[in-house]
């Protein structure tokens, strides 16, 4: 202030509460809490005098408003209620002229005494701005920052009835805090749930309520800010925003996860891990090693957004597996990749493989002709003769490939060469894993009472039943044929079932769905991102459905996802392929 004060002694009845007194203006009337200090102002009376400026009333011209010194004055009214004369009080005068000067000293004496709360600062610091004075004045003021001065005057956005719940002790602080993030709608909302039977989110909780999903604040993103086109929801008493849209903010993030998992790999390490979200890594379970000793890199991704790459760790039991190849002699760690298909995936497509190989070699019968050449100079395992029997260990396998097109040409097939060799036509079993029930010589006399292009029908098809499963030859026989795969294939539940890499998974997704797409979904689960694939291939969520979609192993010859060393039917082929190099497909043909 830029005058000094007037000290006046003045008559009890003559004081009231001011308007401008920043307590009584956010109690109301409601009697603040004096028994800290009633006991010393009835032995000792007022010590500090009260700050007032001339505040006149219809009822006494000569009447003071109390601009600092509620408490003091409470105290003095119950000790004049329970019958005690009360002698003039001592008094500070202000200028009666100057509201915002007379708000600034209620706030300045009331923050030297006791710290008001953060609604009882809101009212005056509303008072003053509402008077004029600027977000920057107000700091100046009192001592404090821009933000803190902000912070006050976003609890003014606030509803009237959430701003009384407050003032009433209904809802804490950090939850009035969360309330000042919201819109209008989301208050009403909001206020609706906390006046059910419902439970209405608290702090932390409410944040999270409103992005409707988790919460996630900015400093959680790998990506830069520009390329997040949502809304971020400004927390003035948080020292970061918060996303609005996780759905948006994970769709940002995993493209950087993605594009980090791939520098890993070029930089050398062995395998790279992307967990799902919320799933934690446990370091306890691994140990460290290098790079060079073939570690691996763990990238985990909490459920906050926070993404932590954990570089150079091995599971405990693969490295004492590790160690122990290095006691015996082999120095070099196995920094070779996980392969890509899992055994039951392997069996899975090589069974199928094998099928279709067989359904097209029966079109071929000049090539089964020369293969079975091949047979009787080099032997085979199949050569006694026997049918392969396409073994499994999956049940849902097994009915995958008897219920597939191409062991449906074979059956179909095998009836015309039943009736060909005079066989029951009610049981086609043409070889026995033992004993054949057939004569050597009935069948014998039967071919010879065939002409050439039925006995060449006949040779066919006993090299597609005879031709082994998971070998280069059924490579051979697909490429030099020109089968295709997507005639007789496409991906059903038992193949979805057993895929469970969910880095080939991925892969799969960036095949039929772009990279984008792929990279936006990497945290996602397996199951997750196999779903995204049946939908695309379904036409759910897209413009045009891709029903036709094959992953890159459906095919002669088939493509890997990392390495062909992890791929059986693509290593068989890279070990023959050199002997066809110069053959071209042939074109297929139905046999007669």
């Amino acid at each position: 202030m830029t005058k000094p004060l007037d000290l006046k002694h003045i008559a009890f009845d003559d004081l009231h509460i001011s308007t401008l007194n920043m307590r009584h203006k956010a109690k109301g009337n409601k009697p603040p809490d004096i028994s800290d200090i009633l006991p010393s102002v009835k032995q000792r009376g007022i010590r500090q005098p009260l700050l007032v400026r001339p505040e006149p009333t219809k009822d006494n011209k000569n009447a003071y408003g109390i601009i600092a010194g509620r408490r003091r004055y409470f105290c003095l009214k119950a000790i004049a209620d329970d019958g005690d004369k009360i002698a003039p009080v001592p008094c500070c005068i202000m200028d009666a002229d100057d509201d915002a000067e007379g708000l600034e000293a209620s706030i300045l004496e009331n923050i030297a005494r006791l710290a008001p709360t953060e609604m009882e600062q809101y009212e005056a610091f509303k008072t003053l701005a509402d008077k004029g004075e600027s977000i920057a004045e107000i700091a100046a003021v009192f001592g404090i920052t821009e933000r803190a001065v902000k912070q006050r005057l976003a609890l003014g956005a606030l509803l009237p009835q959430l701003r009384k719940l407050y003032t009433d002790e209904e809802i804490n602080p950090a939850t009035i805090r969360a309330l000042t993030m919201a819109s209008k709608k989301q208050q009403t909302a909001w206020l609706k749930i906390f006046k059910s039977d419902d439970y209405a989110p608290q702090g932390d909780q409410l944040k999270a309520w409103l992005s409707g999903g988790g919460l996630i604040t900015t400093d959680k993103a790998l990506f830069p800010m520009e390329e997040y086109k949502g809304t971020i929801i400004t927390d003035l008493f948080g020292e970061h925003g918060q996303f609005a849209d996780p759905e948006l903010f994970w769709s940002c993030q995993n493209t950087i996860v993605a594009m980090e998992a791939e520098q890993y790999e070029k930089d050398g390490w062995k395998n790279v891990f992307i967990g799902d979200v919320g799933q934690t890594f446990y370091g306890w379970e691994h140990v460290e090693r290098s790079k060079e000793q073939g570690g691996n890199v763990y990238i985990e991704v909490k459920n906050d957004g926070q993404v932590i790459f954990h570089e150079g760790f091995m599971p405990e039991a693969e490295a004492r597996r590790l160690d122990r190849q290095t006691q015996n002699g082999d120095s070099k760690p196995d920094t070779k990749p996980r392969p890509e298909m899992s055994g039951p995936m392997a069996e899975y497509m090589n069974l199928h493989r094998h099928s279709i190989a067989r359904a097209a070699l029966i079109k071929h019968p000049k090539m089964a002709l020369r293969l079975t050449v091949a047979h009787m100079i080099t032997g085979s395992r199949h050569w006694k003769v026997t049918k392969d029997e396409q073994c499994t260990r999956k049940e849902a396998t097994q009915l995958s490939v008897e219920n597939s097109k191409a062991e449906q040409e074979l059956a179909a097939e095998r009836k015309v060469i039943a009736g060909l060799l005079g066989l029951k036509k009610d049981d086609t079993q043409i070889y026995h894993r033992y004993e054949s029930m057939f004569s050597l010589n009935t069948v014998f006399a039967t071919l010879l009472d065939l002409d050439d292009k039925s006995v060449l029908r006949i040779m066919t098809f006993c090299m597609a039943e005879t031709l082994s499963t998971n070998s280069g030859a059924v490579e051979a026989v697909g490429v030099l044929t020109g089968a295709d795969f997507g005639s007789y294939w496409q991906p059903d539940e038992a193949f979805f079932d057993i895929l469970r890499d969910k880095g080939v998974v991925n892969q799969m997704v960036a095949d039929i769905a772009g990279k984008p797409t792929a990279q936006g979904c990497i945290t996602d689960t397996a199951k997750s991102q196999k779903q995204i694939i049946k939908n695309r291939m379904a036409g759910h969520g897209v413009d045009k459905a891709s029903p036709d979609w094959l992953p890159r192993w459906a095919a002669f010859p088939a493509i890997h996802y990392r390495e062909a060393s992890g791929c059986p039917p693509a290593q068989n082929w890279k070990r023959i392929a050199k002997l066809f190099a110069k053959r071209k497909p042939t074109p297929r043909k139905q046999a007669a």
